[in-house]
């Protein structure tokens, strides 16, 4: 079956079979994003099952340790361009899954192995958000890791190392705020509309909480959660500004240097147009207040 998405303007199709249980555990999160009809897609996605044979293609990257957070085994580049992604379990050597990108970047084939579990549905859920990135950077689409609020038809996201509490503070927004609600908790979209006004959009992609949701908002501010024993919140400088979206900025690093430089060029762009802040807190509800009130009256 041929399904149609829209995430954050960009159209992108994804084929599969019926009968794959990976797809079938997934597809759920995307069918909020379901589209009658587009303009030509920027990127055409194909899964299949079929046995991984050895690919001999030239390593660009692999991790240098296994780990929490590390979800490919090795990336690799053929003489034609194209760039194949090797996804595995940190306890196995070969591969479940194995994506190809080609050369100009709008088509993937993704192949799972035919003994597939149920559960490689985090692997397929990661190569697809791949992807979408490789496929969009271009035209100044970024996901970003971090946990994104609405409030007062804005979008207020939250960025930061694994466990300093950016969900744990959205949270805090939720339920302490009238009005607050979740947008994403994972991976939000960035992209600049057509009047020049920074947007942040839902996603397929949320995490370890559900949250698929296809709603949109502009940015209100862009603000990094720091652990700590009072509730302040500070405005970056332009410099610290660029430096802390850059670290939470999904990135590749081979991606090619054409799509680096736009990298670059977005998250400036963002930097002139988005306030971006610093907020040292405690998890609680009077942190969720003195953000939102800092922000509101920048």
């Amino acid at each position: 079956m041929k399904e149609l998405y829209i995430v954050a303007q960009n159209a992108f199709t994804v084929s599969a079979p019926d009968s794959l249980r990976a797809w079938n555990v997934l597809k759920h999160r995307f069918s909020p994003f379901t589209a009658a009809s587009a303009t030509k897609p920027v990127l055409e996605v194909e899964i299949t099952a079929d046995e991984l044979t050895e690919c001999d293609a030239e390593t660009v990257y692999e991790p240098t340790h296994a780990g929490i957070g590390v979800i490919t085994s090795r990336a690799a580049r053929h003489d034609d361009g194209s760039t194949v992604i090797e996804f595995k379990h940190i306890d196995e050597t070969r591969p479940c899954l194995r994506m190809k990108m080609s050369p100009d970047m709008n088509r993937a084939d993704i192949i799972v192995s035919p003994e597939h579990r149920a559960d490689d549905s985090y692997f397929m859920a990661h190569a697809l958000m791949i992807a979408f990135m490789l496929a969009t950077c271009g035209n100044g689409t970024l996901l970003i890791h971090s946990s994104a609020v609405m409030f007062e038809d804005k979008a207020y996201l939250f960025q930061g190392k694994s466990g300093t509490g950016k969900s744990t503070h959205a949270t805090l927004w939720v339920d302490n705020i009238a009005g607050a609600e979740l947008l994403n908790d994972d991976n939000p979209v960035i992209r600049f509309g057509a009047d020049g006004v920074a947007m942040a959009y839902g996603s397929p992609w949320s995490g370890k909480t559900p949250c698929y949701r296809n709603v949109e908002a502009p940015i209100g501010a862009m603000v990094r959660i720091v652990r700590d024993r009072e509730n302040t919140l500070k405005r970056l400088a332009p410099l610290a500004a660029y430096a802390s979206l850059t670290a939470s900025v999904f990135y590749l690093p081979f991606i090619s240097d054409k799509l680096k430089e736009v990298r670059h060029k977005t998250i400036e762009r963002l930097v002139g147009a988005v306030p971006c802040c610093e907020m040292h807190c405690r998890p609680d509800a009077e942190a969720a207040m003195t953000c939102m009130n800092g922000l509101i009256n920048q």
